[in-house]
Parts: structure tokens; C-alpha cells; sequence
């Protein structure tokens, strides 16, 4: 069976499952509002990149979010993990490989970029045909 953080779950749930962990481990530690805060402003979901066989959380927060409030998340997370017995994730009671992403960056549109790109050279040979 899956587990996070020792909670039995499925791999679709892996996300919110890490986020509702993430709550319950918390509790008792210095800056836990600020934590708390933070990680429901946060969009927390899970890939398992089989090449690596490593489990990825990302943690997106709205881009509003800090520098100073990334580095807060990391540091907070860290703290809960060394001082967990549990490991991130695990199957069948053998810890498998895991990591958290946090950003707070808007994700780049590369469709829309790159067919803008196309659309200009588009127009311009357009204009060059009428000019002709």
C-alpha cells in the first residue's frame, strides 16, 4: 500500500493527501499561522516521473507570493521532514524516492508565445506579397 508521511492513499490523491499531512505534522511549531496561510494559498499537486522513479510535489503559490515567503515555506517543510519517522512517501513499507518543488512564478504560455512568433512572420509575408 501507498503511503505519505505514514497515511495509507492512492496516487491520484497524493496531493492533497501531502498538503493534509503536511497540516496535521505542523501542529505545535513556531510560525505555524504564517505556514498555514501560505500553504491554502498554495496549489499542491503530485507526478511520479517513472524514468527517475521519483515522486514530485509542486507546490504553486499565486504570484503574489515572496521570495522571502518561498524560502520560508522550504525551511518549514524541511524542519518537518527531518523531524517526521515517517518518510514522504513509501510503498509497502520501502521509501521511495521524493521531492517538493515550490514556485511562486506564473507558468509561461509556450503555445500562445510561440505562435505569436508565427503569426508575425505570418503577417510580414503577408505584407510583403501586397506590397509585390
Amino acid at each position: 500500500m501507498w503511503k505519505v508521511f505514514g497515511e495509507e492513499g492512492v496516487m491520484v490523491q497524493f496531493g492533497p493527501l501531502w498538503k493534509e499531512r503536511m497540516i496535521e505534522l505542523s501542529k505545535r511549531r513556531k510560525d505555524r499561522a504564517r505556514f498555514l496561510e501560505l500553504l491554502e494559498m498554495a496549489e499542491i499537486t503530485h507526478y511520479l516521473d517513472i524514468h527517475q522513479r521519483l515522486h514530485v510535489f509542486r507546490m504553486d503559490l499565486p504570484v503574489t507570493c515572496t521570495l522571502e515567503d518561498v524560502e520560508f515555506l522550504k525551511g518549514f517543510v524541511q524542519r518537518i521532514i527531518k523531524s517526521t519517522e515517517y518518510p514522504m512517501v513509501d510503498l509497502d513499507g520501502e521509501e521511495q524516492r521524493a521531492a517538493l518543488l515550490i514556485s511562486a512564478e506564473e507558468p509561461e504560455d509556450e503555445h500562445a508565445s510561440r505562435m505569436s512568433g508565427w503569426y508575425k512572420m505570418k503577417q510580414d509575408e503577408d505584407r510583403k506579397r501586397q506590397g509585390n
